[in-house]
């Protein structure tokens, strides 16, 4: 029977623990380990993560001797500790559907060429229950290039849930651990310094839960979607220097991601403008500028500012907020269904609607 050793990095997380732990030990058909690599957590992690252990003997536990981070975490179970046919990182706030290791480790096992494999993902808050998925057999899935993955990824964005990538342990060994210089888009890196040398595999069944909390954009309506396009746009520059350098056409994907991307960053400093946030909005044109020296011949740039001019008239009418625009597009909608596969039209399978296992 195939072995997955799931790493499960956890911090401050000991009230979702259990449940995550739970859709682990209960997955079929293939031999798991559970290594709870707990962050120096101030809350109860310590004492559910050692419960669970002590119940079963598929479980470790380990406590970071201080805070590591999500990399440092993360590493000492795949790079120090994973030893299966497979490994898996599953966040503490997550969970695996019924089979899912099964279906992924199946898709593996007669392709050998593939590195990598992933599923959709069912998007919910803080109900675990909230919406069931039944165990199936029947499921279609995707090979392809690890070029066409990145490229892929550069002009469409993250395509993959984290609680989904199934890892041949022996191809995370030789393409080495997580960055650190990548807090937020480690796994992101990780996925793509994969696909640099591996081909990918996608299954088109909901295999993972990920779990979209009210705060994970909080108050940073402008900052955290510029943030997100900034670290995306520097990883895939590092791995078109580094990893992906032998790729002959990722220097002009990374070349279309920076001008959608400053496209994109204006689009941003224009509903920075409508909420009055003039400090966001020259942040947002700043970087625009800076990856794409000419965006100000654009549409885009004009149409920041045709919207500025008009916010500015509506303030002094006393109508300030009256223009504002939606707000940044995230892909994690709650009881959507969140993955692609790559090759499709952009936005045809991004994000759509979840079917119960009830009504499928």
């Amino acid at each position: 029977m195939p072995g997955v050793d799931v790493v499960i990095p956890c911090y401050n997380y000991g009230h979702y623990l259990e449940h995550c732990v739970a859709t682990v030990t209960g997955q079929r058909d293939v031999a798991i380990r559970i290594l709870i690599v707990d962050d120096h957590s101030p809350d109860d992690t310590p004492a559910v993560a050692q419960r669970l252990a002590a119940a079963d003997p598929r479980i470790q536990y380990t406590r970071n001797p201080r805070n590591l981070g999500l990399v440092g975490s993360i590493n000492r179970g795949v790079m120090d500790w994973a030893s299966a046919d497979y490994t898996l990182v599953l966040s503490a706030d997550d969970a695996l559907t019924p089979g899912a290791l099964a279906r992924a480790v199946a898709v593996m096992e007669r392709h050998p060429e593939v590195g990598m494999t992933y599923g959709l993902a069912v998007v919910f808050g803080e109900r675990n229950d909230e919406f069931a998925v039944a165990d199936t057999t029947i499921f279609d899935y995707a090979t392809f290039s690890g070029a066409q993955y990145i490229e892929d990824f550069c002009r469409r964005k993250n395509g993959v849930a984290s609680p989904t990538a199934l890892v041949r342990t022996r191809v995370q060994k030789d393409v080495g651990g997580y960055d650190a210089q990548f807090p937020h888009t480690c796994d992101v890196e990780m996925w793509m310094r994969i696909a640099t040398r591996y081909d990918i595999a996608a299954i088109e069944a909901p295999q993972a839960y990920y779990r979209w909390h009210g705060g994970n954009m909080s108050s940073a309506y402008i900052d955290r979607p510029l943030s997100d396009l900034r670290e995306q746009l520097e990883t895939c520059e590092h791995l078109q220097r580094t990893a992906g350098a032998h790729l002959p056409g990722f220097g002009g994907w990374v070349a279309d991601m920076r001008t959608r991307f400053a496209r994109e960053a204006c689009w941003l400093a224009g509903l920075a403008c409508e909420s009055g946030n003039d400090a966001a909005m020259r942040q947002c044109l700043a970087f625009a500028t800076a990856i794409e020296p000419t965006i100000w011949t654009s549409k885009a740039w004009w149409g920041c500012q045709a919207r500025r001019v008009l916010a500015a008239l509506d303030r002094l009418r006393g109508r300030a907020g009256t223009r504002l625009g939606r707000r940044p597009f995230t892909p994690f909608v709650h009881g959507s269904l969140f993955g692609r596969w790559p090759g499709r039209e952009a936005g045809a399978d991004h994000s759509r609607p979840f079917e119960p296992a009830a009504s499928r």
